[in-house]
């Protein structure tokens, strides 16, 4: 004989088992899985009648067994129990004809659950949970069913051996810590969840004997149980509202639930949105949000489609607003952000704690200081001025926009100051290029993470001061955290201004040491590094380690500028060549390093049509590019060419332009043309020494030496200084700095007799060439 479990009269029922239906509402999804899935709604069997109520109070007439919790008179099927009581009931009913219309449907969703008599087999304690047993259970079928439960606490484990239980039998499997648990043991405990008793079935209940509800005739025409996947654990549950009976509904939600979590495009995207459309979903909930998110923050999402789906939807939440405010506030036009949040404000919907930080980062992205001030004034107008989380964002919104000052001042008024605080003003100071205040606030932190020394070491990269970034990376080591890959491109661009090979590879040691993922920055960081540093076959091998086709546009960059400066050029055009097999488009620093590459090749007509490819592929050239043709056409002794080519361009020619020509007209002996480059680049930068410099050697070369005295002259009145040359060498990882003239160094004596000997050697060398040369030209004369 079947047993009859949840069939009674009273408020141990279905009504109580899941207390929050209401006669005007189905039960749905997220209410059975909250009532059901994970919580062990412990409840035992009697085999004795209950006291009665009114029938207006009737659920479901029945004299037969059924369950009730042991001596629970103050019970509640929610939390984490959900405890159930057999002797209380809401006296205050509604109608009986919407009690009749109520039981009905609660019953359509009951009768799918999949509820029988287990019996446990062997139990034992889960090896990597405390918190759970794990259980053989015999449901009836071929093979027990392994299933976890989380009953430690409340039941011995010999309690549970070779003993019949009650088991939901269609709950989809999960993993629990290792152990894929394929159903539920269901108990029951009072409203403290202290006293808790597995639900036990009547005397002579056989494993497999599935639970109904209602009469004998509705036990014979009780309908098949759901599937698993109808039945979902609670984690999915919270993303789904839809009515219990509508099963090919829920069917499809799932289904379209497990599609999103594998979307890899946006064409795949719009398929589901379609099929929401068609099934007419398009209002449900959780998914619209989970579409919200993937178009608006995801890498392969549009977040302008993301705003057009907010703006269909009838009554978004605040979270919906957030989330495409957030993602305009990442994107290429942040100031979109500002006009969502007017937009939302219009619709009458408040801003919480979550809306002002995005509007902060818009606003330093966008480097708007009023725009920032005018979000600062609506946070304090709406009571979160004393938020941290929204004073740790208008720090970094003021530091950006360059305000210090006031950031600061926000930082002075936070209460209690938490990380995230102290490295927001840290790296504000940092980002400004005030490295003072930056190492105050460094000095005076309770406590520094690897965001502390990685703001600091960047800025002392940042104003130039590559040598105290590299110590203080040094103290990191030692006292410091692991470094990350924010620390270590610092540390390795520090190393390529420097041209310190060695350090360098002392850091490349360090991160495979430290085991740190080599991601695309730090490829490309590396690359750049051992190129700058002269080790090009170390930056090829570093390039050639990774993969190609998973590379970026800057990598490629790198590798083409690093072969440009060693005067590879052949290979650069090479790379050039593969990287457009590949598949990587080329950017403006691409064509720079090129037509750098070309500069140093002496390769005019190349250099053309690279010039000439920058329009053909949308790009505008820049200053830099101009220059750089510059230079290729008076490196080939085209120095009128270049003139000309200055004097036709759209804009007003640069320094660096004029540098490059003078140095052609000065190296091809166009003396004429040099003198008035270089009056120009005096007028263009009358502070520079070098220009002084370099119109008082053309006139030396013409022998003109009163107007190269002249030169010199008016530098010393207009207070131009002469920034003296220097050189770092490396030895033994060691770096030495030598500047122009300067004896201070304990060594000096020493190096300069070293290097006297090597010139004096060097010319030796020349006058027994240059005779070798004289004698075999007199013979063959």
């Amino acid at each position: 004989m079947a047993t009859n479990l949840f069939k009674c009269s009273t408020g141990i029922g279905v009504r109580l088992l899941f207390p929050f239906a209401h006669s005007e509402l189905p039960l749905n999804f997220h209410q059975i899985n909250s009532a059901i899935n994970g919580n062990y709604h412990h409840l035992r069997l009697r085999n004795k009648k209950p006291k009665l109520p009114s029938a207006r109070s009737l659920l479901w007439h029945s004299s037969s067994s059924f369950c009730t919790a042991a001596s629970a008179t103050d019970a509640s099927a929610t939390g984490a129990s959900g405890a159930v009581s057999d002797a209380s009931i809401d006296e205050a009913v509604p109608p009986v004809s919407d009690v009749e219309d109520q039981k009905q449907r609660i019953k359509d969703a009951a009768d799918v659950l999949d509820i029988r008599v287990g019996r446990v087999l062997k139990a034992w304690r889960h090896e990597e949970a405390d918190s759970l047993y794990v259980e053989e259970v015999d449901i009836g079928e071929p093979e027990p069913r392994t299933i976890c439960s989380g009953l430690v606490k409340y039941v011995p484990l010999d309690h549970l051996q070779d003993r019949n239980v009650v088991v939901l039998a269609n709950l989809k499997p999960r993993n629990m810590r290792g152990v894929k648990s394929s159903g539920m043991l269901l108990a029951a405990s009072d409203a403290s969840h202290e006293n808790v008793e597995l639900l036990v079935p009547p005397e002579g209940s056989l494993p497999g004997q599935r639970v109904w509800f209602g009469s004998e005739d509705d036990h014979q025409n009780q309908p098949p149980p759901a599937t698993a996947n109808q039945v979902l654990p609670v984690s999915n549950s919270q993303m789904l509202n839809l009515s219990f009976p509508s099963c090919k509904n829920a069917n499809i939600i799932q289904k379209l639930v497990t599609l999103h979590e594998k979307l890899k495009s946006m064409f795949e995207l719009k398929q589901i949105h379609a099929l929401l459309l068609t099934c007419g979903l398009s209002q449900e909930q959780s998914l619209t949000s989970k579409i919200l998110s993937f178009l608006a923050l995801s890498d392969l999402g549009n977040i302008d489609y993301s705003y057009r789906v907010l703006s269909q939807l009838p009554n978004p939440t605040i979270f919906d607003w957030n989330t495409v405010i957030r993602g305009y506030s990442k994107s290429k036009n942040p100031n979109r952000s500002i006009s969502v949040f007017v937009k939302m404000l219009r619709d009458g919907v408040s801003p919480d704690y979550l809306t002002y930080p995005f509007l902060a980062k818009a606003s330093a992205r966008l480097l708007k200081r009023e725009l920032g001030v005018a979000v600062h004034a609506h946070i304090a107008k709406n009571g979160f001025e004393f938020d941290r989380f929204i004073s740790n964002s208008l720090i970094h919104m003021y530091a950006a926009c360059g305000d210090i000052t006031y950031a600061r001042k926000v930082f002075d008024g936070i209460l209690v100051k938490n990380s995230v605080s102290w490295n927001s003003m840290l790296d504000g100071y940092a980002k400004c290029g005030d490295v003072i205040s930056a190492r105050e606030v460094f000095d005076l932190m309770p406590k520094r993470d690897v965001v502390s020394w990685s703001s600091l070491i960047d800025g002392y990269v940042k104003v130039g001061d590559y040598t105290e970034a590299l110590v203080v990376f040094e103290r990191m080591r030692v006292a410091g955290p692991k470094a990350n890959e924010v620390t270590m491109v610092s540390v390795l661009c520090a190393c390529t201004h420097l041209g310190a090979l060695e350090q360098g590879k002392v850091m490349h040691r360090y991160m495979f040491d430290n085991k740190l993922p080599l991601t695309l920055v730090l490829q490309t960081s590396l690359v750049d590094m051992y190129a700058k540093c002269g080790a090009i076959e170390d930056a090829l091998g570093v390039f050639r380690g990774g993969s190609l086709h998973r590379s970026d546009v800057l990598m490629w960059n790198a590798m083409i500028g690093g072969l440009a400066i060693h005067g590879l050029v052949q290979q650069a055009l090479e790379i050039f060549a593969e990287m457009q097999i590949i598949g990587i488009v080329p950017d403006e620093i691409t064509y720079l390093c090129l037509l750098s590459a070309c500069a140093h090749g002496g390769l005019v007509k190349e250099a053309w049509h690279l010039f000439e490819c920058l329009g053909k592929h949308g790009m505008k050239p820049k200053c830099e590019h101009y220059a750089c043709m510059v230079d290729v056409l008076a490196r080939g002794g085209q120095v009128t060419e270049a003139y000309q080519f200055i004097c036709q361009m759209p804009r007003e020619p640069t320094a660096s332009m004029l540098g490059a020509l003078l140095s052609g007209c000065v190296n091809h002996g166009k003396l004429d043309l040099a003198e008035i480059v270089g009056r120009k680049l005096i007028e263009i930068e009358p502070g520079h020494d070098g220009r002084y410099v370099g119109l008082s050697n053309v006139y030396a070369l013409s022998k003109r030496w009163d107007d190269a005295r002249s030169q010199r002259e008016a530098m010393e009145r207009r207070g131009v200084k002469k920034s003296p040359g220097f050189s770092i060498v490396e030895i033994f990882g060691t770096l030495h700095k030598f500047i122009a003239h300067d004896k201070s160094y304990p060594e000096s004596e020493e190096i300069y007799m070293t290097l006297s000997y090597i010139v004096n050697e060097i010319k030796f060398d020349m006058d027994y060439r240059n005779q070798d040369y004289f004698l075999c030209t007199m013979e063959n004369f």
